[in-house]
């Protein structure tokens, strides 16, 4: 088993060599992506638990000939990403070839222990570049519209034109930073540690999951619309400074205690997992 073992990290490995320096490189110069270094020590340490709970079982199982076709289906995706040049999908396929390998050599009660961790390295592959701009792109007229009617209805002049937003005396743009995405994306990846140690149905969990993104909005909106108010009160350079750095970790853990929150008023518990 060992050999196995050793043949599928070396296979692996030889396979997306590339691929794994694609992800490094985005992950040290993509400000959406950070985290990714991250994601992959949390995925290898919640593997390395469920694995010694797995060896501790006496059951053995035979490995699950189905794996074949789920690690052909990752290989044709990482085909087609080498022909497209698309590095977004060779690096998708891996969760599929891992995935497959794992269940054709070592059956079902392996994968259901590694299934989450593999899944869970979805959060640090970034998204294309086009979908990542459409979409922050969206988000920062949302933003940027949604602060402003706040502002307006607490009575201080404003006026906005798309991302831009001028004070009496200050004026800003919503950019791309500001947009929200990376709260968002950090706040999922967050958010499905969390689900995963909570003790609740399946559709409570989802329905977390789901909430998650108007709570991420809502957090980047009530950010905006704080430095807005200071702007207006003690200028744009004080904005601008401290408290621009300094609200995004805040608002950002008030995010997260509301789901927490959310999570308590729906009936989900906090478990050791079995």
């Amino acid at each position: 088993m060992k050999k196995i073992t050793i043949f599928i990290v070396v296979l692996l490995a030889l396979l997306y060599l590339p691929t794994f320096v694609w992800l490094v490189n985005l992950w040290l110069t993509d400000p959406y992506y950070t985290h990714g270094f991250l994601i992959v020590i949390i995925s290898c340490v919640i593997a390395g638990l469920n694995i010694q709970r797995y060896n501790n079982e006496c059951e053995i199982e035979q490995p699950g000939p189905f794996g074949i076709y789920i690690f052909a289906f990752g290989l044709s995706l990482f085909a087609i990403g080498i022909i497209k040049v698309f590095p977004f999908l060779t690096a998708l396929s891996f969760l599929f070839t891992a995935t497959g390998l794992l269940l054709y050599f070592y059956g079902k009660r392996m994968l259901h222990a590694l299934l989450f961790p593999i899944a869970y390295l979805i959060f640090a592959i970034p998204l294309p570049v086009e979908w990542l701009s459409k979409v922050a792109y969206h988000l920062q007229s949302l933003s940027a519209c949604y602060a402003a009617s706040i502002i307006e209805m607490l009575g201080i002049s404003i006026e906005r034109t798309g991302a831009e937003i001028h004070l009496q005396n200050a004026s800003f743009i919503v950019g791309a930073p500001c947009s929200g995405m990376n709260s968002l994306i950090s706040l999922l990846a967050l958010t499905t540690i969390f689900i995963y140690i909570l003790k609740c149905p399946l559709y409570k969990k989802a329905t977390l999951l789901l909430v998650a993104v108007p709570i991420a909005l809502f957090a980047n909106i009530l950010r905006i619309v704080s430095l807005l108010l200071i702007a207006e009160a003690y200028g744009a350079d004080t904005a601008t400074g401290f408290f621009h750095t300094f609200f995004s970790p805040l608002l950002f853990f008030i995010a997260f205690i509301c789901l927490i929150l959310v999570s308590i008023v729906i009936g989900c518990k906090v478990t050791a997992r079995e």
